[in-house]
């Protein structure tokens, strides 16, 4: 089961884009040495090189009311009849044209119908898309006040029934899917067991769509069905492109034998992510970025993680010479402020200077949360820009040091009112040889020893061009102890007289890198381990889009890519100092292939505590145990009862300033958990917390009532036959909360006594977490659910 994820914490990223034609883990690669990316994904890469176009001529072509072989009403009458619940809403707009996206989509043909529905004088409003060439509903969310929730747990439907819900909506809602269409997702990434504890229950599919019976590795639907059977979201892929013969020239042995000939793995300092966070690092094999290409099924040639036909050279690695000018840190002992660190910016790169300083946050760096850095914005805030994507640009700045970290002249590159910088007066046009050297030039300014720490990668031929000769990009690997590191390095872009446009230095925290450790395996081995893994197989590929340095005209490809026999496989890479193969990207909940905890069976918490491994609230050890009778403080509250609210609650580690909250600091392990507590109003930000102590049955209650925001009713029940009854109530000083938790049923005595001094276990936290799961929808409070506005 999953339920519904009542707060989440993000910031937006670096580089924005208006529309991502493809979103894929593929597109990293770049900053990748080796290719991990694309080991994590089905699918090409969004930043192709052939076929730019320019930005400025995608203007959305005016659809013919005419060709709608859908009307509007038949439009707003089918959104109805799916969704009964709009039965009493009012349509308040129909739009016929695309999907609010930039650059507009190939599909123009869709209704856009605005709703807006009443209750108890407050108005709401949403929208639907329905295609009006084909009837399809392509997009929808319908969530509270719209539905009642009471999808509690205990769910009406399991989640094998939802599934079945799910596959009936999918054939009424889009007619011209068949059932041979669409294929279920069993990656664990695409379908959570659990999203989270409290809450209503609700069960996410994700489906791949087939185009002439082969998956498109792009096109998904997905589709969230609630614990009663309402469907609260769908949304369908309609992107308007023509999809070649299914029917390759080469034949699938022929691409699996170029596969497994030119199959390669390095060594490599790898992150392990917990939400968003690395939590170490392992020394592991993991396939080379030129292994993982896909191969053109027509041309039988492979093609690079930009859809071009790849260099038969593979990548080498150059040192990077020592320049004259370095990157020297700022000298004063103390933070620099927003103004210096602007000033830093604008001694290296060329604003242009229609844009001034427009917004400024000192926050936590990423993925280095120890660091502050501040996030500067240059805006042209001139009425001819006000648009939904101002000409803007941004950077990231070492509050410390003074580095920059990125910097994007355009921050939105879908912006449809950029307009190109003018040469600058007596410059000329660098040569590729030329730019080459403006790059080491540029990144000794901007990083930090970069003559000992990085190596210069040489895609050979013209791979450092820019289509249309716009400028130049290059890549910079990361080493440390002489290997080469993952999700590090830098990748820089410049334009054709050499000034900076777009530049990204990934800066995590390497001291929790434990020495070199020997590998236990050899390559030659690695290799083995990952051919068995790896399979060959026909799908369609979507290429094109934006990336940070221009737009591509997207366009579908037949080709064999190399993937995952297993899809939950698609993340993992072998570690070489142990042989087992490790998660680098996990997250709450994500506990679809996890085995259950060795220690429960048989102990009497054994359901409530499996109820928790299985949402994420506890996490067996190494060894697969939970030690259910071990003692909790007052901090694993907190982290249990946030856990239990949203597999997200530690949310987007770029953040702003972190300060003490409720007497707990930044770096304690339960900081983020107390922060989520106070943001929700369970405890308050002036109360001192002790998280490190263990927790009594006492503080749990009191707890309780906080958590509940029954604390002001509790002093009414100080006196309440439920605590009096106790024979050693006398030692109780908060009866009024402990009587409330009685009352609920939370927590109960033993043997005529409540123990108040007892330190709660895990089994005795589980049972009283799976108590407030039950409570739900019987109090007037939405349990785990509260948050400051």
């Amino acid at each position: 089961m999953d339920r519904q994820e009542h707060s989440k914490s993000s910031t937006p990223f670096v580089h924005h884009t208006a529309k991502a034609v493809l979103i894929s883990a593929v597109a990293l690669s770049l900053l990748l040495p080796g290719g991990l990316a694309a080991a994590g994904s089905s699918s090409a890469s969004a930043a192709a090189v052939p076929s730019v176009m320019d930005v400025g001529g995608q203007a959305a072509v005016t659809p013919d009311p005419s060709k709608a072989k859908i009307t509007e009403d038949q439009a707003v009458a089918k959104t109805r009849e799916l969704f009964p619940v709009l039965k009493d809403a009012t349509v308040s707009g129909v739009r016929l044209g695309g999907d609010n996206s930039w650059p507009p989509g190939g599909n123009q043909m869709i209704w856009n119908i605005s709703w807006s529905y009443e209750i108890g004088g407050t108005s709401y409003g949403f929208s639907t898309q329905v295609d009006a060439l084909n009837g399809d509903l392509i997009n929808t969310y319908i969530t509270y006040p719209f539905l009642q929730q009471d999808a509690y747990y205990p769910p009406k439907l399991t989640r094998a029934d939802a599934l079945e819900q799910a596959r009936k909506f999918i054939a009424k809602a889009a007619p011209s899917l068949g059932p041979d269409d669409i294929q279920l997702s069993d990656n664990e990434a695409m379908n959570p067991v659990g999203g989270s504890l409290f809450g209503t229950v609700q069960y996410n599919f994700y489906f791949k769509l087939l185009k002439n019976g082969l998956p498109s590795a792009s096109d998904v639907l997905s589709i969230t069905v609630n614990g009663n059977g309402d469907i609260l979201q769908f949304s369908k892929p309609a992107p308007g492109l023509e999809y070649p013969s299914a029917k390759p020239a080469i034949s699938l042995e022929s691409a699996q034998k170029k596969f497994t000939d030119g199959f390669a793995v390095g060594l490599y300092y790898i992150p392990v992510y917990k939400d968003n966070t690395i939590e170490k690092w392992v020394l592991g094999w993991r396939p080379q970025e030129q292994s993982l290409y896909s191969i053109n099924a027509q041309t039988g040639k492979s093609m690079d993680n930009e859809g071009a036909e790849a260099s038969a050279l593979p990548v080498t690695y150059e040192a990077v010479p020592q320049a004259k000018e370095r990157f020297q840190a700022a000298g004063t002992g103390k933070e620099i402020n927003a103004a210096e660190a602007a000033k830093l910016v604008q001694q290296v790169v060329s604003i242009p200077a229609e844009r001034k300083p427009d917004s400024q946050s000192l926050g936590t760096g990423y993925p280095n949360t120890k660091q502050k850095v501040w996030r500067l914005a240059w805006r042209d805030n001139s009425s001819t820009r006000m648009a939904a994507f101002p000409a803007s640009s941004y950077a990231e700045v070492d509050a410390a040091t003074g580095q920059i970290y990125q910097y994007q002249l355009e921050q939105f590159t879908g912006s449809k009112d950029v307009k190109p910088q003018p040469a600058p007066a007596g410059a000329k046009k660098l040569t590729q040889a030329e730019a080459k050297q403006q790059a080491i030039l540029l990144v000794n300014r901007l990083y930090d020893q970069a003559s000992g720490v990085l190596k210069l990668a040489e895609h050979g031929g013209t791979w450092s061009v820019l289509p249309e000769g716009k400028g130049f990009r290059f890549q910079f690997v990361r080493y440390y102890n002489g290997i080469p590191v993952s999700d590090t390095g830098v990748m820089l872009a410049m334009d054709i007289y050499g000034r900076l446009e777009s530049y990204s230095a990934a800066n995590p925290d390497f001291s929790t890198i434990q020495g070199q450790p020997t590998p236990a395996i050899s390559q030659s081995e690695a290799v083995q381990s990952y051919k068995d893994r790896y399979a060959m197989k026909l799908q369609y590929n979507l290429i094109g889009g934006y990336n940070n340095i221009a737009y591509v005209e997207p366009q579908v490809k037949l080709v064999y890519s190399p993937l995952p026999a297993n899809e939950q496989d698609q993340s993992e890479v072998l570690d070489a100092a142990t042989g087992k193969w490790v998660k680098v990207y996990a997250y709450s909940g994500q506990n679809a292939g996890a085995p259950a905890a060795v220690d429960l069976k048989g102990h009497p918490a054994e359901q409530a505590l499996t109820e928790l491994v299985k949402y994420g609230v506890l996490v067996p050890d190494a060894d697969g145990k939970i030690n259910p009778d071990q003692e909790i403080t007052v901090g694993d509250w907190f982290t249990f009862i946030a856990t239990a609210s949203t597999s997200n609650y530690q949310g987007d580690p770029r953040g702003t300033e972190q300060k003490t909250v409720a007497g707990v600091k930044p770096d304690s392990e339960y900081y983020k958990a107390v922060s989520f507590a106070a943001n929700h109003e369970w405890i308050s930000k002036d109360t001192v917390l002790q998280p490190d102590n263990k927790l009594s049955r006492e503080q749990l209650a009191v707890l309780l009532a906080s958590f509940l925001q029954y604390s002001k009713i509790s002093v009414f029940l100080e006196n309440d036959t439920a605590v009096s009854s106790f024979s050693d109530s006398a030692s109780i000083k908060n009866k009024g909360a402990v009587a409330l938790a009685v009352r609920l049923g939370l927590m109960q005595g033993d043997n005529g006594k409540f123990n108040p001094q007892q330190n709660v276990t895990k089994a005795g936290v589980a049972t009283v977490l799976m108590k407030l799961v039950e409570l739900q929808g019987k109090v007037d409070q939405n349990i785990g659910q509260r948050q400051r506005m």
